[in-house]
């Protein structure tokens, strides 16, 4: 069965959507759609409104039905990249979050935070740590779900922006070991990171979009934002004089100045790798000279995004730089864990009914449940083995008793017992009461006298004491004692004499065994 996976950015200009159907053998791209944001007014809905109702009418489609979405994280998320000297997961778990807290100026408590391994090696790990205020993605959460969007992941578009090469849906990637780099130009940020591989080595968001020229052109040239932006448009109107190409030059600088720092920044590092050429991407990519200015200060080849295989079919060329990035969080949803752990719902906003939970949580429960089915079956062969062995061994016991007394093995219980029951026979020697039975009867029945049984000798059919007594009428006592029980009815006393000059009397007591079976013992007197 398909799984139809939503990629969603909400942008500052437009709402942009990509629809993923996936199977276990691949995917295809069932939908791609684009929403403009509203304008701002005086007294109006602020911006998170305003990409909520362009998201609301992407949709009220029929066709936007959805069982996981992925989420970019609007505007310029914070991110760290973080070096530490081991690259154990357990315990780059329990360090990273020492590192956040010290890079970040607010409590940890009051951020929601996640790390993705950007490249690991024998004692070192390149991390990218995504951070983001909890109040900022409770509210960003509670907007998504009024439209009836709950995501999976929320995540930083730069390092998620890797996964249209680990996808492959990049044409004309660059070949290992080389590496290229990404530029997808918003409206008010700008996405930049390296890829080989399919992995990302680097990712840096930082603030510098489309808005940023069209401001310069309004200020230099005395234009309303407005007329600034339809300058910018690559058929804009008196977009193409000397005077506001030498604006738009100006305006380009700082985004040169960012590359290049994000370029010499990832030379610096130890994953560092030769970047062969540079993917442009975003709805900035359309402003004219762009290119080429980005190029001429780089010193490296620019190229606007293409895409190939399954999602040339419903994303048009003139369209796949603006839905490069819905297109790679819908992908990230269908990579999986296997491509980037980076997720921002930790925690107290984990999502708990997406697909690939309950599908890890069934795989869970399948995997207990057969464990437990394994644990009864060995528990009870062991068991089995464990009562046939004791069975055995019970019966030769049995088999070398009988084979004792009647001269004749009998290993089935309730024979034996017959035989050795039976009258005439040698079974008749068997004492009928045994000795622990007549001792408990004689402790039940002793009262409670400050005497003391020195010697107490049990035969088949008698008993014997001797002991001693502070007086010699408790002899008298004990022998009534025992007379009371129907196994020493015939006690009798052997008298009592004084030891010495000591004040304690030595007495003897004999009587007759005349019970059948285990005596019940009675209360002591």
């Amino acid at each position: 069965m398909a799984q139809r996976i939503l990629g969603l950015d909400l942008g500052s200009k437009t709402v942009k959507a990509v629809l993923l159907e996936a199977t276990l053998r691949g995917f295809t791209v069932a939908d791609a759609a684009e929403s403009f944001v509203p304008p701002p007014s005086e007294g109006g809905p602020g911006l998170r409104d305003r990409q909520l109702a362009a998201t609301r009418e992407i949709l009220s489609s029929p066709s936007y039905r959805f069982e996981s979405a992925v989420v970019a994280l609007p505007g310029v998320s914070a991110s760290h990249l973080v070096t530490l000297p081991f690259a154990d997961a357990r315990r780059i778990e329990q360090t990273v979050q020492y590192e956040v807290e010290a890079a970040i100026p607010f409590p940890l408590d009051q951020v929601s935070w996640d790390w993705h391994a950007l490249d690991l090696h024998p004692g070192r790990s390149d991390l990218y740590v995504g951070v983001a205020k909890k109040e900022e993605l409770a509210a960003l959460l509670a907007g998504l779900s009024g439209v009836g969007v709950d995501p999976a992941v929320v995540a930083p578009g730069a390092p998620t922006l890797a996964s249209l090469w680990a996808a492959g849906v990049v044409a004309d990637p660059v070949s290992p070991p080389d590496a290229e780099m990404g530029v997808d130009v918003g409206w008010e940020r700008t996405h930049a990171w390296v890829v080989a591989e399919g992995r990302c080595l680097f990712a840096r968001t930082f603030a510098w979009g489309a808005a940023s020229l069209v401001r310069a052109l309004a200020r230099e040239l005395g234009l309303s934002e407005e007329e600034a932006w339809v300058r910018v448009l690559p058929d804009g109107a008196g977009g193409h004089g000397p005077e506001a190409e030498a604006v738009r030059q100006r305006g380009l600088a700082p985004l040169a100045r960012e590359l290049r720092a994000t370029l010499r920044a990832f030379d610096a590092r130890p994953s560092r790798r030769l970047v062969r050429q540079v993917r442009l991407a975003g709805g900035g990519a359309a402003v004219p000279g762009l290119r080429e200015a980005m190029a001429r200060d780089l010193s490296l080849p620019v190229e606007p995004f293409r895409l190939q295989g399954p999602s040339v079919e419903r994303i048009a060329p003139e369209s796949a730089p603006r839905l490069a990035l819905p297109l790679a969080l819908a992908l990230r949803g269908w990579l999986g864990h296997r491509f980037q752990r980076l997720n921002l719902r930790r925690g107290e906003f984990a999502s708990t009914r997406t697909f690939q939970d309950t599908k890890e949580k069934l795989t869970r429960l399948g995997v207990f449940g057969a464990l437990l089915l394994v644990l009864a079956l060995v528990s009870a062969s062991v068991k089995v083995l464990a009562l046939s062995r004791q069975e055995k061994l019970l019966d030769q016991s049995l088999c070398e008793v009988t084979q004792k007394v009647v001269g004749k093995c009998f290993d089935d219980f309730a024979v034996a017992e017959s035989v050795l029951r039976g009258h005439g026979s040698v079974g008749n020697g068997i004492p009928r009461v045994s000795a622990a039975g007549a001792l408990a009867e004689l402790a039940a029945r002793s009262p409670v006298l400050s005497l003391k049984y020195d010697h107490i000798e049990i035969t088949r059919d008698k008993l014997h004491l001797q002991g001693t007594t502070t007086a010699a009428e408790n002899v008298d006592r004990v022998v009534s004692a025992l007379r009371a029980s129907r196994c020493f009815a015939d006690a009798r006393s052997g008298g009592a004499r004084r030891r010495g000059t000591e004040a304690k009397f030595e007495f003897t007591i004999d009587a007759d065994i005349t019970c059948d079976g285990t005596p019940t013992p009675a209360e002591k007197g």
